[in-house]
């Protein structure tokens, strides 16, 4: 699934593209601008209408020519550049929301959505996630909590942050909740440089691939060694999700102080 980083680069990619453009098969409305919240693109249409998509597991938004077919495509658009807006869905499970601008922002989806984490400071962050008790990953991919996170940009930051996924937040200390932070957003910014990650469907824009997943830290690496100590990185569950880690970076706590 396209997380925070595929859909931000999906949101400024696509910028230049639609912005100024207008939508043929939506009465002509031209679109104003637009915005990225959680791991939803909104286009923002005049006559206070939005335009809303959330790629889901297999989706993503391409321009495209006019003349383009494939049997994924779920929605098209004519634009009025002579380009088409698609979202091409090989397991149909994107979403798309139309209608005036008040409706769209109060469904349930953006109603509940947690902080970006781009957008918070860090005392912020210590306050979401201070109050919460539990391990710390499942904390991570909650939406209502931090809007964005997927299963890759968790595993990475707790390698970065050498923090086990199984930590439980009332066992952080000042320390843990900084080096989280700061690798989080290490992660979201180094991933968006490279164009976020192409692992399975997701692609671009303009259809090209992004590069973060070749050079990715430890997600997807189990059986390779470890890109910071050489010890072998194995896979587990944690919150019945799977979870890539490097046991000697990111030891479990001694028994006494588990807490779990």
């Amino acid at each position: 699934m396209p997380e925070l980083p595929e859909v931000e680069i999906t949101r400024r990619e696509l910028k230049p593209f639609l912005v100024g453009k207008r939508i043929l098969g939506l009465d002509g409305r031209k679109i104003l601008r637009l915005e990225r919240r959680g791991k939803a693109i909104l286009i923002y249409l005049s006559g206070g209408k939005i335009l809303a998509f959330h790629q889901r597991m297999s989706g993503k938004l391409l321009v495209v020519d006019r003349k383009f077919q494939d049997k994924h495509i779920r929605f098209r658009y004519k634009l009025s550049s002579g380009k088409d807006l698609i979202m091409h869905d090989v397991r149909k499970f994107g979403i798309k929301w139309y209608g005036a601008r008040n409706e769209v922002l109060d469904d349930k989806y953006f109603l509940k959505l947690g902080y970006d984490p781009l957008e918070i400071n860090f005392r912020r962050f210590k306050d979401l996630l201070g109050k919460h008790q539990g391990m710390i990953k499942p904390m991570l991919l909650r939406q209502n909590i931090l809007a964005g996170i997927g299963n890759i940009i968790a595993d990475e930051s707790l390698w970065k942050a050498r923090i086990n996924p199984k930590k439980r937040m009332e066992n952080f200390s000042e320390k843990d909740f900084r080096d989280l932070f700061f690798a989080i957003l290490f992660i979201l910014r180094k991933s968006i440089r490279l164009g976020g990650s192409s692992m399975r469907d997701w692609l671009r824009p303009d259809s090209s691939k992004g590069g973060y997943f070749k050079r990715r830290l430890v997600y997807g690496r189990a059986g390779e060694k470890c890109g910071r100590c050489g010890k072998m990185i194995i896979r587990t569950k944690v919150g019945g999700r799977g979870t890539f880690i490097c046991e000697l970076c990111q030891p479990d706590l001694p028994a006494e102080g588990r807490g779990w």
